[in-house]
């Protein structure tokens, strides 16, 4: 059994030990510096191709406490992994990883921006949305985000631009393949919102919106 593979079995244990209890003797933080002591980043990155589903595993979640955001494609092929589990740890390890190299003042804004979509104030979501996308025009998820907004605010074909400069950044962002979907469906164009629809499927096989989207189309 692999070192990593070990260190993530302690980690899980220690988590589930640590629940209710503030005991410094169940911190699973120590799983973690142990991997942090023993893996380069990079060779947890080779890792991801193991042919042990285990160890893809195991590297996909040491990846989302110490991986950045070179690593954030490579963790996208394992959303399509044989294994359920090899597919959901890396799922979220690009969420972590994401929210991780998120700046505060980032971090910040686009709550700010949700909370004025919540609110339904879209001109204002969208200059907020609109002023993050300047400063942090290299991450895919503050395109995602005005997307959403532009969407709510009914500029669709605005929400397209947005949903595909999503994609050019980050090919496997099957949330903005559903979005893109959702687009093309209130532009009528059903055929390409189908294909949008199958492509965040193949690209994340357990996301269920993508699946009730292709159903309702279906149903139709």
């Amino acid at each position: 059994m692999a070192k990593l593979v070990q260190f993530f079995e302690n980690y899980c244990e220690q988590v589930e030990l640590s629940l209710g209890t503030t005991s410094l003797l169940s911190d699973p933080a120590i799983w973690i510096e142990a991997v942090r002591s023993t893996y380069a980043p990079n060779t947890l990155k080779r890792m991801l191709a193991s042919k042990h589903s285990d160890v893809r595993r195991a590297a996909a979640w040491a990846l989302s406490h110490l991986g950045d955001e070179t690593h954030y494609q490579a963790l996208g092929s394992l959303l399509r992994d044989s294994v359920r589990t090899v597919r959901t740890v890396a799922d979220d390890a690009r969420r972590a990883i994401a929210q991780r190299t998120q700046s505060p003042w980032h971090r910040k804004t686009a709550s700010h921006v949700e909370q004025l979509l919540a609110d339904g104030c879209f001109s204002s979501a969208t200059e907020l949305a609109s002023h993050l996308v300047e400063e942090a025009d290299n991450r895919a998820d503050v395109y995602m985000l005005r997307a959403w907004v532009r969407f709510s605010d009914g500029a669709i074909e605005s929400a397209v631009d947005d949903c595909k400069k999503t994609l050019s950044l980050d090919p496997f962002c099957y949330q903005a393949c559903v979005a893109l979907g959702q687009c093309m469906w209130h532009l009528g164009r059903d055929l390409v919102a189908r294909e949008c629809y199958c492509e965040a499927a193949r690209i994340y096989p357990d996301w269920e919106p993508a699946r009730a989207a292709l159903q309702m189309m279906t149903n139709q």
